[in-house]
C-alpha cells in the first residue's frame, strides 16, 4: 500500500529564504532599500526550522545575530553601513547558524570585494554623467522588460559616476545563498 507523503515545509525553506535574498538584493541595487519584511522572514525562518526539525531553541545564533547586529549598529552611526544592512546580516546569521557564521561572513566579504571592484571599474568608466544621460535617451524606445532594465542599468550607471553607495545587500544576499547552498556546512565553494 502506498502511502501519501505530507507536505514537507523543511523542503520550501531553502526555495524561500533564496527568493527573499533575490528580493533583498533587488530592491537595494534598485532603490536602496531593504525591506524590513525580508529581515524579519529570515529571522522567523532561522528561529523556526531548528523547531520544526526537533532540535533545541537555537540560542546560540541568536546570541551571535544579537552581537551582529550591536557591532553592526554602532558601524550604521558612524554612516559606514546601512541600516537594512545591518538588520539583514544579522536575520541572514541566524538563519544560517552560529555553526556557520566564518563560511556565511567569507562568503560575504568575497562576494562584497568583487562588487566593489566591480563599482570602482564603472566609476573609473564613468567619471562623469553625460554616458548616463545618452543611455537613458538611447533606450527610451525599449517597451516592457527590456526598458525597466535599461532604466536601472543608466540609473545605476549615474549612481556609480556620482560615487553614491554599493549595494552591500546584493553582497550580503551573495554571501547567504553561497553558504545556505551547501547543507554541509561550509560555504558552496569550499
Amino acid at each position: 500500500m502506498d502511502t501519501i507523503a505530507l507536505f514537507d515545509p523543511l523542503s520550501l525553506a531553502l526555495p524561500m529564504a533564496g527568493l527573499a535574498l533575490g528580493w533583498a538584493a533587488a530592491d537595494d541595487l534598485c532603490r536602496r532599500i531593504i525591506p524590513d519584511t525580508v529581515s524579519i522572514f529570515l529571522a522567523t525562518l532561522g528561529l523556526a526550522l531548528p523547531l520544526w526539525q526537533g532540535a533545541p531553541f537555537p540560542w546560540g545564533s541568536l546570541a551571535a545575530a544579537a552581537t551582529l547586529l550591536l557591532v553592526l549598529c554602532a558601524l550604521h552611526g558612524r554612516g559606514w553601513l546601512g541600516g537594512g544592512d545591518v538588520k539583514l546580516a544579522s536575520a541572514i546569521l541566524l538563519l544560517v547558524g552560529v555553526e556557520r557564521a566564518a563560511s556565511f561572513a567569507t562568503a560575504t566579504a568575497l562576494a562584497g570585494g568583487v562588487l566593489s571592484l566591480l563599482y570602482l571599474a564603472g566609476w573609473l568608466a564613468l567619471r562623469n554623467a553625460r554616458p548616463t544621460r545618452r543611455l537613458l535617451r538611447r533606450f527610451g524606445g525599449l517597451t516592457g522588460p527590456a526598458r525597466l532594465l535599461a532604466h536601472v542599468l543608466a540609473a545605476e550607471a549615474h549612481r556609480i559616476a556620482t560615487r553614491h553607495s554599493v549595494p552591500y545587500g546584493v553582497a550580503l544576499a551573495a554571501g547567504g545563498l553561497l553558504t545556505l547552498s551547501n547543507p554541509t556546512g561550509g560555504a558552496a565553494w569550499f
